[in-house]
C-alpha cells in the first residue's frame, strides 16, 4: 500500500494540540517552566565583542501526540491527521514546507507498536555540542514532565561516523540508559506508536539555558570519578583534525603560549570520560570556537576561558555557558581572512594577531 508524504505540517506542537479531536483524551501538552537567563559579566579582551544573544528561551514543553508517526533517519514526527510537526522536526537552513519529507512520493512501510515511545531526535546529533544541548537535555524535561514511557527513539546524526561519535554512547551509559532501550533511527524508518512523546529543544543554538548546563554537569559529574592529579591545569585545545575553522597559524600561536606553561591536547582522542576530567580540573583553557567547548560545563567557577575567533563568526553559547558557570571569560577576534567561494562563514579559518594574543594574556593575568 502505498503511504503518502504529509499534508502540510503544524509549526508548532501546541496549534496540533488546540486543533486534534482527541476522542480517546490521550493527548497531552505541558509546559516546563524555566528561568530567564540573566548576563551578571560582558565578555573581556583587547577588543569589544558586538554580537548579540536571545534573551528570552523558547518554551519549554512535552507533549503526549497519540498515534503519531516517526519516520526517517532524523526521527521527524508526523501527526494522527498526516501533519509534520515542524518544531520538533524542524531541518536546518530550511523554512518547513522544504523539510525533505515533502519532496518524496511516497514513504517507507509502517511498523506498528503499541509501545510509548520518547523521542528525543535531533537533525545534527553527531555533533557533539548539539548532542550535549539539544538531545540529552530532553530527557531532564521528559522526567519533569511526569509521563511514562516504554522506550526512547534516537538518531546517530546525518554526518554519524562511528569513531568520532563514541560519545553518544558512552553518555547514555552514564545516564543509566540501557540499549535496549533505545530505539535508533534509520533511513526507512517508519513507526506507528499508540503514543509518541515528544519534547521540545532545550534553548537556541547560541542561547543554552541555565538548568540545561546544571543537569549535564551534575548528571555526569555524580558518575565519574575525577583523577584531579592526572591532568594539566592549562591547555589549548587544538582543531587540527576538524574539517573546518581551524586555527592557521598554530603554531606560532602554541609557541606562546606553551611558555605559559600551556599543553596542546585534541579532543577527538580522549573518551567522554576523559574530556569531562580534563575540563573539571583545568585552570585555564584556551581555545578556538567550536564544539570542545561544551565541556566547559564541567569547568569548576573562576576557571579562565579564553576563546578564539574569526571575525566573521562571532557565537555568543560559550560566553553565555561561561556566564552560567561562573567562569572567567575572554573573547579574542583573529584577523580577516579573504573569503573562499562556497563557503559558510561558521567554517572560515581563525588567524590570531600574536601581539594580541599577548595582550590577552597578560588582561587575563597569565603570566
Amino acid at each position: 500500500m502505498k503511504i503518502d508524504p504529509p499534508r502540510g505540517y503544524y509549526g508548532r506542537t501546541v496549534d496540533f494540540i488546540s486543533n486534534f479531536d482527541d476522542k480517546t483524551g490521550t493527548a497531552m501538552y505541558k509546559r516546563i517552566p524555566i528561568q530567564r537567563t540573566v548576563m551578571k559579566n560582558e565578555p573581556k579582551g583587547v577588543e569589544a565583542i558586538n554580537w548579540q544573544y536571545h534573551p528570552q528561551i523558547p518554551r519549554q514543553f512535552v507533549a503526549c501526540i497519540p498515534w503519531g508517526r516517526v519516520w526517517g533517519r532524523n526521527g521527524s514526527v508526523i501527526t494522527p491527521d498526516n501533519k509534520l510537526l515542524w518544531d520538533v522536526s524542524f531541518e536546518y537552513n530550511l523554512t518547513p514546507t522544504k523539510h525533505h519529507i515533502f519532496n518524496l512520493k511516497e514513504l517507507s512501510p509502517i511498523t506498528y507498536t503499541i509501545e510509548t515511545l520518547a523521542v528525543i531526535t535531533f537533525q545534527v546529533s553527531f555533533n557533539y555540542f548539539h548532542w550535549m544541548f539539544d538531545v540529552l537535555p530532553r530527557l531532564e524535561l521528559l522526567r519533569k514532565s511526569g509521563i511514562a514511557y516504554d522506550r526512547i527513539v534516537i538518531n546517530r546524526g546525518i554526518h554519524y561516523k562511528e569513531e568520532y561519535c563514541q560519545f553518544q554512547d558512552e553518555s547514555l551509559q552514564l545516564l543509566g540508559i540501557a540499549k535496549d532501550m533505545l530505539i535508533e533511527c534509520q533511513p526507512d524508518t517508519h513507526i506507528l506508536a499508540k503514543q509518541v512523546i515528544v519534547s521540545s529543544m532545550a534553548g537556541y543554538t547560541a542561547h543554552v539555558p541555565k538548568n540545561v548546563c546544571q543537569f549535564l554537569r551534575n548528571e555526569f559529574l555524580a558518575k565519574v570519578q575525577i583523577r584531579k592529579k592526572s591532568h594539566e591545569k592549562r591547555i589549548y585545545i587544538s582543531r587540527e583534525d576538524a574539517p573546518h575553522r581551524k586555527v592557521v597559524n598554530e603554531k606560532e600561536v602554541f609557541s606562546v603560549l606553551e611558555k605559559y606553561g600551556f599543553k596542546m591536547v585534541t579532543l577527538s582522542t580522549l573518551s567522554f570520560i576523559e574530556k569531562i576530567e580534563l575540563f573539571n580540573t583545568a585552570e585555564v583553557i584556551v581555545s578556538p570556537h567550536g564544539a570542545g567547548l561544551t565541556n566547559l560545563i564541567f569547568c569548576n567557577p573562576g576557571t579562565k576561558v579564553v576563546e578564539l575567533f574569526t571575525p566573521t563568526y562571532l557565537m555568543p553559547c560559550f560566553h553565555i555557558i561561561s556566564n552560567h558557570m561562573e567562569l572567567d571569560y575572554y573573547g579574542l577576534i583573529g584577523e580577516e581572512v579573504p573569503p573562499e567561494t562556497d563557503r559558510s562563514t561558521h567554517k572560515d579559518p581563525i588567524v590570531i594577531d600574536i601581539d594580541k594574543l599577548i595582550k590577552t594574556i597578560k588582561l587575563a593575568e597569565l603570566e
